[in-house]
């Protein structure tokens, strides 16, 4: 009778009758022990699981046994992975009970119910509320690089400036591109990084947690602080990268790939500077086949005012267009070139930077121009912007053929002594063909 009645004080009865489970087991590795999902801290799947299991009501008493079990459902449901047993009397100063789950069981990635039991001498049997344990060790994204933040759209030219900051509230609201990374999930963690270097090597200069509704949105966003981008106190080329943290501690394998923008805080005296030459136009400004801009185009920056100096910065920017006056842009022929002005610079007084490759940065402009323009970045940190240089181009010959890299090839090997005889030796057999076809296929 007294077994009986222990029996029925290991599941305790409520008010209507129904039996009320045993306590939930607490699982330390837990990052929250108020998660429903009970998600696992990334790397603690690799260490044995431990397990605390508080004391059931009416613990076994002298001569008795009770039997503790931990079950998983990653195994069969009538294995335990851990069992102890608990002679009576119990001491209540041993709880709450230690038992390890062995590490193996924690595998695969997944979502998982751990629960115990308590058996008695009689045989009689209480389980646990059960407790969802989910192992993820998956980063954000998988394996594939995250894309590049997208600056605004009103970020003229990629320029942070004093004035832009004072208008945005001391800050540059940058978002994340469409659609949104792979398996992103409400309590990720997007770090911004803000560095001259790339990969950064500096910390995290922002961080924002993802919610459900920027993820359904496909509109995710953080802003890079002012503060941050006057921390380096100078001017210059910076890229803007990032990396997501899920709520287990997965991180991106690397930082996703980059967008530079240019920092312009602090302006050079004397207004801005001229526009760049293009040493190789003709005197009406015009590229053409005989340039073989497929070897690249040169564009020339003249030093002037005796402000450029040994290991000044020269950052030159190139955009291609469909017109001849440098309107209705070509995507995807942009480039961005950085130079470091060298003591023959100096003493030559100016900078060549050649914009290749040929692909993307030319090839497309057909009979159009491009436009050029640099930024000038000051050992000292200040800095100073160039007007925009047209140069117009066309690959357009009076046979209605487009010069490139091919024909170019095509011609220099008919040029060849060897070449040259192939190809009147090919040339005739072709045309012996075609005479017989138009006998009717036959020889005669």
């Amino acid at each position: 009778m007294a077994r009986d009645r222990k029996a029925q004080s290991l599941t305790r009865r409520t008010g209507d009758g129904s039996k009320a489970l045993l306590a939930m087991p607490e699982v330390p590795a837990i990052i929250d022990p108020n998660d429903p999902e009970g998600l696992v801290s990334t790397g603690t799947q690799v260490n044995d699981l431990e397990v605390l299991v508080p004391l059931w009501p009416f613990p076994a008493g002298p001569g008795d046994i009770d039997r503790l079990d931990l079950f998983w459902s990653g195994v069969t449901s009538d294995t335990p992975v851990a069992t102890a047993n608990f002679p009576g009397p119990v001491d209540p100063a041993t709880f709450p009970f230690s038992l390890k789950a062995d590490k193996n069981i924690l595998q695969p990635d997944g979502q998982y119910q751990l629960w115990y039991t308590v058996t008695t001498d009689a045989n009689d049997t209480a389980p646990s509320e059960r407790r969802t344990v989910t192992i993820d060790t998956r980063p954000p994204s998988y394996n594939q690089q995250l894309m590049p933040l997208l600056l605004p759209d009103d970020l003229v030219g990629g320029v942070i400036n004093e004035a832009y900051l004072a208008s945005h509230g001391d800050q540059v609201e940058l978002r994340l591109p469409s659609p949104v990374y792979l398996d992103a999930k409400e309590g990720d963690v997007v770090d911004l990084y803000w560095s001259q270097d790339n990969p950064p090597t500096t910390s995290v200069v922002a961080s924002v947690t993802v919610t459900q509704a920027q993820i359904e949105a496909d509109d995710i966003r953080i802003s890079l602080p002012g503060d941050a981008v006057r921390a380096p106190d100078r001017d210059g080329n910076f890229y803007a990268t990032y990396k997501v943290r899920d709520r287990a501690g997965n991180e991106t394998d690397s930082f996703s790939r980059e967008t530079p923008a240019a920092v312009a805080l602090k302006p050079l005296p004397g207004g801005d500077l001229p526009e760049p030459d293009f040493p190789e136009a003709d005197i009406y400004g015009y590229i053409n086949c005989n340039n073989e801009p497929w070897n690249g185009i040169t564009v020339r920056v003249t030093f002037v005012r005796n402000l450029f100096e040994y290991q000044d910065q020269i950052t030159l920017y190139w955009q291609g267009y469909h017109t001849l006056n440098g309107h209705d842009p070509i995507a995807g022929t942009e480039g961005v070139f950085a130079r470091t002005v060298s003591v023959k610079n100096v003493t030559d007084g100016y900078l060549d930077i050649l914009v290749e490759p040929f692909i993307p940065h030319i090839e497309p402009i057909l009979e159009g121009s491009a436009l050029a323009s640099y930024r000038l970045t000051k050992v000292g940190g200040h800095s100073g912007a160039s007007y925009e240089g047209l140069v117009k181009i066309n690959r357009t010959l009076p046979s209605g053929e487009i010069c490139g890299p091919v024909m170019q090839a095509v011609q220099s090997g008919s040029r060849r002594e060897g070449g040259c005889k192939a190809c009147r030796l090919f040339t005739r057999f072709i045309a012996r063909v075609l005479q017989t076809l138009g006998r009717g296929g036959k020889g005669q």
